[in-house]
């Protein structure tokens, strides 16, 4: 028995030899892993790459969105080996989920023998921190990729900017969310090559309605927002703006916060509830604009704006504020005005409603953009090229 089993262990060494020489085994780690809709999804188009031998752990617990937790959706045939991990301080309270590490993670490491660890967590992330120590110990001939979207230079309180300074030392490749977040991460004493790499859209899922839904006449003109119902979003530019085009118009809310209620109280606000990522497309198919006025404050700004490029893949026009990384999303698909200003953004909704031609071009071009810069697709194949890229330099 004892010379089965070890001819059996040979035959597996040899056949993890031969996918090192022919793939790239590369573990990708992080919270967003959990769900469907997004690392799943990039993990998905990720590997198809006949080149990738595609590995993704998650943590078993998380707090989304700061109010409740989430437990990791298990991938059915999804072309990839998914893990999930046990969770050493899954939240920290003031220090939310920044001091989560994996207690299994050397063993994991040590089974698995990544060529890339590409940790989807922010660098000040005690998880990134642990990734690299382990990774340095264990698997130095590994590469790691950090990845950001920490787009304010700001100095974090002790531990965390110890943990950022020490990831960023050791990555070997950072992927920013914005370019600012790479001019941060690079004051924070990065010194490696970086890409710009955006969040992703399900290209099929988030895709145009029937040419036929109805678009402004008697039901008047829709703008809608999406996401967190709080102060620094610009909700309150947004209803001045809104509040003063003519009527009928009506602004569509989807999302949960303090300001609800407050809002609630406008005779042109509607509520849809806060809906559910994978229902999101038939809410911004009601719309004729979809609006981001995002307010830049001392601590946050908009580091990116996963909602315009949803809506931009369901051919709705955009709209949105001057604030972080909104102009460098929207790009030439849409209107951007200054932040805070509510009657440039009442100038702005109220061209999109006059001008058909206009609302037709930016429906057009903002499901190109969508589809050629963020589809899940596109993604990967950027974060393949990072990969070998990384590998290439050993």
């Amino acid at each position: 028995m004892e010379c089965v089993a070890q001819d059996r262990s040979e035959a597996a060494r040899d056949e993890g030899s031969r996918h090192s020489a022919d793939r790239l085994r590369v573990l990708m780690i992080g919270h967003q892993f959990q769900v469907p809709t997004e690392g799943q999804a990039k993990a998905a188009a990720l590997a198809r790459f006949a080149d990738i031998e595609l590995h993704v752990l998650a943590p078993s617990l998380y707090r989304e969105g700061e109010v409740r937790w989430r437990r990791p959706t298990v991938p059915v045939e999804a072309g990839y080996q998914f893990q999930v991990s046990q969770v050493g301080l899954p939240w920290g309270g003031p220090a939310k989920w920044y001091l989560q590490w994996y207690p299994k993670l050397a063993k994991t490491l040590l089974e698995l023998r990544p060529d890339v660890i590409d940790i989807w967590e922010e660098p000040w992330n005690l998880l990134s921190a642990q990734v690299c120590r382990l990774r340095d110990k264990l698997l130095p001939a590994a590469k790691i990729i950090s990845e950001t979207e920490q787009n304010i230079a700001k100095t974090l309180p002790p531990p965390f900017e110890w943990f950022r300074r020490f990831t960023l030392r050791k990555a070997d490749f950072l992927i920013g969310r914005n370019a600012e977040a790479l001019t941060v991460a690079r004051a924070k004493g990065f010194r490696g090559p970086a890409a710009v790499v955006g969040n992703g859209v399900d290209t099929e899922l988030f895709s145009p309605g029937a040419s036929g839904e109805p678009r402004g006449g008697e039901r008047g003109f829709r703008i809608g927002y999406a996401g967190r119902l709080v102060e620094e979003k610009g909700l309150d530019v947004l209803v001045d703006a809104v509040g003063s085009l003519p009527a009928p118009c009506t602004l569509v809310l989807s999302g949960q916060g303090p300001c609800l209620q407050k809002l609630l109280k406008l005779p042109f606000v509607q509520w849809a509830g806060n809906v559910p990522r994978e229902e999101l497309p038939g809410f911004y198919r009601g719309l004729d604009a979809l609006v981001l006025p995002s307010r830049t404050t001392s601590s946050w700004k908009e580091q990116f704006g996963r909602v315009l490029v949803e809506a931009q893949a369901c051919g709705i026009p955009v709209v949105g504020s001057s604030s972080g990384a909104i102009p460098e999303v929207i790009g030439e698909a849409g209107l951007v005005f200054p932040e805070g200003n509510a009657a440039y953004l009442a100038v702005a909704l109220q061209r999109l409603r006059t001008d058909a031609v206009l609302q037709r071009a930016f429906a057009i071009k903002g499901r190109e953009r969508a589809c050629l810069h963020y589809g899940w697709n596109a993604i990967a194949a950027q974060m393949r090229q990072v990969y070998l890229s990384v590998v290439s330099r050993r």
